[in-house]
Order: C-alpha cells, then structure tokens, then sequence
C-alpha cells in the first residue's frame, strides 16, 4: 500500500497572485500602520484602517469568493487564505471582519434579495461597519443559553438585554444580533438573527477593556426598536445561521502573525550578542527558536489542511475544532517563550533598552484573548463528540 502524501506546492497562477498580493502591501502599507484592530485605538489609526480597507475593497478583494452577482469575484477559496496569510503576516489593519465574515456570509445564504442589495455593497465598499452581538454574560461557549429577548410589536420587534465582549461596538453601524424569540422552545430553537442599528435610542454601551490594550463593551438594549424585515433567515432558526458561520469557514488561519513574529525573533538572535556570541548560537536558545517553529509549521499545516477539506469536500472530522484549539492554546506558550529569550527587559515598551521596542511584550498579552470563537476547553468537547464520537 502506497503512502499518502500532502503536496503544499503552489501553482504558477496562485504564485502570482500570492506576488500581487505583496506588490499592494509594499504599495500601500506604511510600516508604522501596521496593527491588529482588537487591539488599536488610536484614532489616526483606525482613520488609516478604513481607508486602506476601502482600497482593498475598490479592488474587489473584500468579496473575493462572493458570487459575482453581488459584486464578488467568485475566486476559488484558496485565493482567499493566500491573501489572508500575506495579510496576516503584514498585520495589515483589515477592518469590519465581521461584516465581510459573519453578516456577509449569513446574508449571502439566508438574507432576502432586499437584504443582499441593502447590505452588501456597503460591506464590499466598507461603508457599513459590523459588530458581533452573540456572547452575553451567561452565554458564551454555550451560546445556545443566550436570554436576549425580542417580542414582537406589530410589524416591529423590541429587543431588551445585553451582550458582552462586543469588539469594535464603539465604532460600528450595526449589529449582527442574535435574540431569543420563543422562550418556550428547546435552547437550540426559538433564536432569530436581527439586523439592529447601533445608533438608534435604547443602545447604550459601556467599555471593557482587555489585558491586550483594546477596547470591547457591554452593549445594553431597552426597548430597542428593529423593523420586521430586518430578520435574516426564518424566525426562530437562527441556530441555524450561527452554525453555518462557525463551521462553514473552510479552514482557519495559517499562522501568518505567529510567523511574523518567529521571523522577527530569529533576526533579533542572530543579531544581539550576550555573553561574547550571538544568541542564535546559545544552545538553550537554538531550542527554545526550535519550539517556536515548531508552532508555526503545525498552525500552517492544520490551516491548509482545513482549507483543503473545505475546498474538496472532505469532512470536518473535528468540527472545525483541532486547528482553533492549537491555536489557542500555542499562542500563550509561544510568546511566553519569546519573552523568556528577551528576558526582563522584553516588557519594556520603549527606548534603547526596549528589545523589539516591546512588540513581544503586547504579543504576549493580546495572546491570551482566547474566548473569541470559543474557548479551547469547548473546542476540545467539540472534537471528542463530533471526532472522536465519545459520549458528552
């Protein structure tokens, strides 16, 4: 019996497109607005943010695999993981992730012909920015338990409760907001997907910033109007949408951050001397750079792997799960690792005496905000049950 073997080449035309792709961030991003956007706030960054997202967009990349009778461009999948990992790697500051992610692929599928022609030109154009009303405070991992209401009123609803961890909420148009609608059904049934505008009365927000630097919110509804056709998909299947987000993604992150960063601390060893020699010649050290690119080679294998069932309709035998629980939980370990070879002086953020003028040090701490999606302990359920088949 043969063995089987996993080709990673590329061919002639995706290697163009890769080099396309660069061409445009060596064009058109200044090294200094390089970030990650649940992390910045700096206004002149965000300004910058948006309007490099709308030149993306003007290049029809936003929607690169939509159909192109919306405005995409009905790309193969993997066109869109190449320019996700060169972006990745940059840190380029790719605003309204979910707009283009969660809303756009939700109105593509369930949204009504008015829905695709109200919202999405202004996702492909960044007109309108999205944020993520789902987690509240006794519903995260376990969604299904959200308590949000909504309660018709006539041909409107009135939305009352509250969602937490609602990153960028302070700088959004509308919410992608999942409410409870029939209190009396099973906890998977009875949930509706709305369409709600952050700027209306009765949205009140109140911040949560986080160990990483950025700024999440609580968001509070009272008595929030939302007109009837601002439903997406069937009332009370909502369920369904959230799931066809979460585990219709075909393939998660290849690692071009982490990457990103395992380049920088290689340079950065072959470059400083301690004790009379580089510290990429300390055996210690050669170890520990070893560990790191270890990490990366299993966050890019599992991502293009992921990738490769979605694009040949493989199964997802985990759920979706083994590359997020990877990521998740190497991420911490990975730049813990990088800080014990920058040693103290790795979280200083600033000066002649700052290594890497503390990059690893906010690497280390944004890399701990690991609920989004899930937490790495719920992935693991998700794996034993949907993967393995063990009983809950």
């Amino acid at each position: 019996m043969g063995v089987a073997t996993m080709d990673l080449s590329f061919t002639p035309e995706q290697g163009a497109w890769r080099r396309e792709v660069r061409d445009f961030l060596d064009r058109e991003l200044p090294s200094k607005y390089e970030f990650q956007t649940d992390y910045e706030e700096r206004d002149e960054y965000w300004d910058f943010a948006v309007q490099f997202t709308k030149k993306v967009g003007a290049r029809g990349w936003i929607g690169l695999t939509w159909p192109k009778e919306v405005g995409g461009q009905a790309r193969p999948p993997i066109d869109s993981a190449i320019m996700v990992d060169e972006f990745d790697y940059r840190a380029a500051p790719l605003v309204n992730a979910i707009g283009h992610g969660l809303a756009g692929g939700t109105i593509l599928k369930f949204g009504s012909p008015e829905q695709k022609r109200r919202f999405i030109p202004g996702i492909l154009q960044t007109e309108t920015i999205w944020v993520e009303g789902l987690t509240e405070p006794n519903a995260g991992s376990d969604l299904a338990s959200l308590e949000t209401r909504a309660v018709r009123d006539g041909d409107d609803w009135l939305i009352n409760g509250q969602k937490t961890f609602t990153t960028w909420g302070h700088r959004g148009d509308v919410m992608y907001l999942a409410a409870r609608t029939n209190p009396h059904a099973p906890k998977h049934k009875g949930i509706t997907i709305f369409c709600l505008d952050m700027k209306q009365r009765g949205v009140t927000l109140q911040p949560l910033f986080n160990l990483g630097g950025g700024r999440q919110n609580h968001v509070f509804f009272d008595n929030v109007r939302v007109p009837g056709d601002m439903v997406i998909g069937e009332e009370d299947h909502g369920w369904y949408c959230i799931m066809n987000s979460f585990y219709g993604r075909g393939g998660g992150s290849m690692g071009g951050r982490v990457r990103r960063m395992f380049d920088k601390m290689v340079k950065f060893c072959q470059e400083t001397q301690r004790n009379g020699r580089p510290l990429s010649k300390d055996p210690v050290v050669r170890m520990q750079l070893t560990e790191l690119a270890l990490t990366v080679e299993c966050m890019k294998l599992l991502g293009w792997e992921g990738l490769s069932r979605a694009e040949h309709g493989g199964p997802e035998e985990f759920g979706g799960s083994m590359a997020s629980v990877i990521s998740k939980d190497s991420s911490p370990r990975f730049a813990q690792t990088c800080m014990e070879i920058l040693g103290p002086l790795g979280q200083l953020q600033g000066g002649p005496w700052a290594p890497l003028a503390g990059e690893v040090d906010k690497f280390y701490r944004q890399s701990f905000g690991n609920h989004a999606g899930g937490t790495p302990q719920i992935k693991r359920v998700v794996a034993a049950t949907r993967g393995l088949g063990l009983p809950r």
